[in-house]
Formats: structure tokens, C-alpha cells, sequence
């Protein structure tokens, strides 16, 4: 995010007019730890530091450290709901969060942080998570049945359409649920889920999914026979991380790969305990228990016919 000078000097208007030097100090130290105003304005500790002077520090380091999302955040707390019993009015408040939003940002109530718009844009990150900081997600993982014997029996050019195909489907279900594809290899991939509901929305993605995937093979898939689909949702702390191959080395992703290969049949969708106990029961109820994964580990969804 670029920041102009007209919103540089909106910040410290904002800061000048609705915070005192030691309140405004005191969010900056929260985003930079043993954050001196002192030291960093370079005045000496015996005089007191205008508030303008204090914003104008606060405001230069808070964007060179790429902290202003986070600065934000702190206002709008600060504002909404107050600090150590005390309220505080901020002023310019509204003003400044358009002019985030005119970055393609929106303010998430629920996470209470600045995320991409997603009518805007799609990045891998939601545009706010950063490299190496940890993070609760979602993960669904897709895997294509037999890939191997498929491209030895069919022209490249039916595989790619079928593939790219079972792609769409994929995209088609997460993008409405605000999820990221964070590796496609052509016969599967990893999806990520960050925000409120993200067991949930992972949940109904797979089993949307499941259900597309049917209807294409009956009426769509330019092969001679039915495309079979490995699915598994598990969830936890993560880093994020955008290089794919530390991706494969984190155990959460590692642990989402075995219950897709040893506890998931083709065509179906099995979540981990951890998903399970988090879905409403209406939701969950659907969900069998897998033989043989040990007691309550894992629960399968496939199309059942009655």
C-alpha cells in the first residue's frame, strides 16, 4: 500500500487532535516493542514533546516499519471500544478507513483487521497476513485418484481440459467462501481458509465440491470415465508461507496429506476431529467416523444414495 502525503498528514491530524503524546506512544510501543519517543524524535527526555511533534514521529515509523494496517486497527479499538476503562474519541477516523478502502482494503469486524476487498482483488495473502507469522487456518486438500494411469490412457489435450475443468469447480466453491488456492500441481492442490467460519466454510467448499464433481462426470468430462477425487479438511496454527516447498514441510500440512491418503476413499471428504467438533450439529451430523483411524479421529462425507 502506497501511502501519500495527504494521508501521512491525515494521520497526524488525527493523532494531534484525539490523542495525548503518552496514549499515542503507547499504541506505537504495542506494534514496536520498546518503542521511545525520545530517542526517536531525539529530543531531551527533560522537555516535553509537542503532540504534534509526537504524531509526526509515530506516523513516519509506523509506515517505515509497514505497520500502518496494523496502527489503524489500534484506532479504531481505541475508538469503538476504549482502552484500560477509558474511551477515546478519534478523530478523522471515517476518513482514514476510506482512504484505506480506496486501496481495494475493507475493515473485517469480526477479525478486526484491514483485508483485501475480494471484489477488487484475490491475493494469496488476503492481503494482510505476513510471511513467517503465525496464523489459525482451514486447509482443504484435493488429491485426483489414479493421475498416473489417466495420462498414460488419455490424449494431453482431454487431461488438461478435464483437469483445468475439475480447477474451475474448485475455484468456483472457495471463491464465494473467500478461500485461497495455495498450490494447484494439475492433479490436485491445497486450499486455505483464514477468516470466521473458516471450518465451516472449508466444510461446505469440500462437500460442494464432492457434489460438483459428480454432476460434471455425468454430464460434462470428456473422458470415457468417471474423474475420482480425494478430499481432507484439517485446521490449526500455521506460518504462513508463500514458498510452496517449506508449505509441504509444516506438520499441520503434512498431518492434512496422511488423512487424505490413508483415511480418504475416493469421491469422498474426510475432516479431522479438530474440524468436526467446530461444525453445527445440523452440519456435522453428516459425517460418518472412519474404521480403523482410531477413536474419533477422523469423520468421512460421501453422496449417499437411499
Amino acid at each position: 500500500m502506497q501511502i501519500k502525503s495527504a494521508f501521512s498528514n491525515l494521520m497526524i491530524k488525527a493523532l494531534t487532535e484525539s490523542l495525548d503524546v503518552r496514549s499515542m506512544t503507547k499504541i506505537a510501543d504495542r506494534l514496536i516493542p520498546n518503542y521511545n519517543i525520545y530517542k526517536r524524535t531525539g529530543f531531551p527526555e527533560n522537555i516535553p514533546i509537542q503532540k504534534q511533534d509526537a504524531a509526526k514521529q509515530i506516523v513516519k515509523d509506523i509506515i517505515a516499519s509497514n505497520l500502518l494496517l496494523e496502527f489503524v486497527n489500534q484506532l479504531i479499538y481505541y475508538h469503538t471500544e476504549g482502552y484500560m476503562g477509558k474511551k477515546y474519541r478519534i478523530n478523522h477516523l471515517k476518513a482514514i478507513i476510506m482512504e484505506i478502502e480506496d486501496h481495494g482494503l475493507i475493515y473485517d469486524q469480526v477479525n478486526r483487521m484491514f483485508v483485501e476487498d475480494p471484489d477488487v482483488r484475490r491475493a494469496r495473502n488476503w492481503g494482510t497476513l505476513r510471511e513467517g507469522e503465525d496464523y489459525i487456518f482451514a486447509f482443504l486438500r484435493l488429491d485426483i485418484v489414479g493421475n498416473t494411469k489417466l495420462v498414460q490412457q488419455y490424449p494431453e489435450n482431454l487431461i488438461k481440459q478435464t483437469y483445468s475443468d475439475l480447477r474451475g469447480i474448485v475455484q468456483r466453491c472457495i471463491d464465494k467462501r473467500n478461500g485461497r488456492i495455495w498450490n494447484w500441481e494439475g492433479d490436485g492442490g491445497l486450499v486455505a481458509f483464514y477468516f470466521s467460519n473458516k471450518n465451516f466454510y472449508a466444510t461446505l467448499s469440500g462437500m460442494e465440491i464432492i457434489h460438483d464433481l459428480f454432476i460434471y462426470n455425468q454430464v460434462k468430462c470428456p473422458l470415457d470415465k468417471p474423474v475420482s477425487a480425494r478430499l481432507a479438511i484439517h485446521g490449526g496454527p500455521c506460518a504462513y508461507c508463500s514458498n510452496e516447498e517449506d508449505l509441504k514441510k509444516i506438520d499441520l500440512i503434512k498431518k492434512l496429506i496422511e488423512i487424505e491418503s490413508k483415511y480418504t476413499k475416493p469421491n469422498s471428504l474426510t475432516i479431522s476431529n479438530v474440524i468436526k467438533t467446530s461444525l453445527d450439529p445440523q452440519l456435522s451430523m453428516h459425517f460418518l467416523p472412519v474404521e480403523g483411524a482410531g477413536s474419533n479421529e477422523h469423520y468421512n462425507y460421501q453422496l449417499r444414495w437411499e
